[in-house]
């Protein structure tokens, strides 16, 4: 009888021993399994954030020229002042849309040329005299605004091209 209580024992130790090993060997897996499974899920969630940004820039691109002011003037000469006058602030509310869905390496160079836009547009409507006439700076300043403007619209449609890129291939 003592040996077959014994070989009970072993066998009832051995068989809790088991059960306590799978046990653990169970718990591991589960959290293993669900740290992938977040993993999985929060690159999921990036991939439909980038999508949505790949998607509003890819809208703003399309419908670029719905956020044009007004045509003004009545000879050519004068459309094309005021479109160039108008350039600026025309790309600077294309910029406010853009740049929540734009990276934060591309808002810092953007931000840079729009200050300085900002500060010429200000220096602009400084040197516009009460009279209506204009001071000597009048046409540096002007010249010097519509440089910044044109090289603000052209980062601002770089910056977006390039970002559809990185998106594009981000989701590839």
């Amino acid at each position: 009888m003592e040996l077959n209580e014994f070989f009970t024992t072993v066998i009832l130790t051995a068989a809790v021993f088991a059960a306590l090993v799978t046990s653990i060997a169970n718990i591991i897996i589960s959290l293993m399994n669900n740290w992938r499974l977040k993993k999985i899920e929060k690159q999921k969630q990036m991939n439909e954030i980038d999508k949505y940004r790949y998607s509003r820039l890819y809208e703003l691109i399309l419908n670029w020229h719905k956020y044009d002011s007004a045509p003004r003037g009545d000879t050519a000469e004068e459309i094309a002042f005021y479109r160039l006058l108008n350039l600026f602030m025309d790309d600077s509310g294309r910029y406010e849309i853009a740049k929540p869905l734009l990276d934060k390496c591309y808002i810092e160079e953007l931000e840079v040329k729009k200050t300085e836009g900002e500060k010429l547009l200000n220096d602009l409507v400084g040197a516009e005299l009460p009279d209506g006439t204009h001071s000597e700076e009048f046409p540096a300043i002007k010249q010097r605004y519509f440089d910044i403007a044109k090289e603000f619209s052209k980062m601002l449609k770089t910056v977006i091209n390039c970002q559809l890129e990185e998106l594009l291939c981000k989701s590839n």
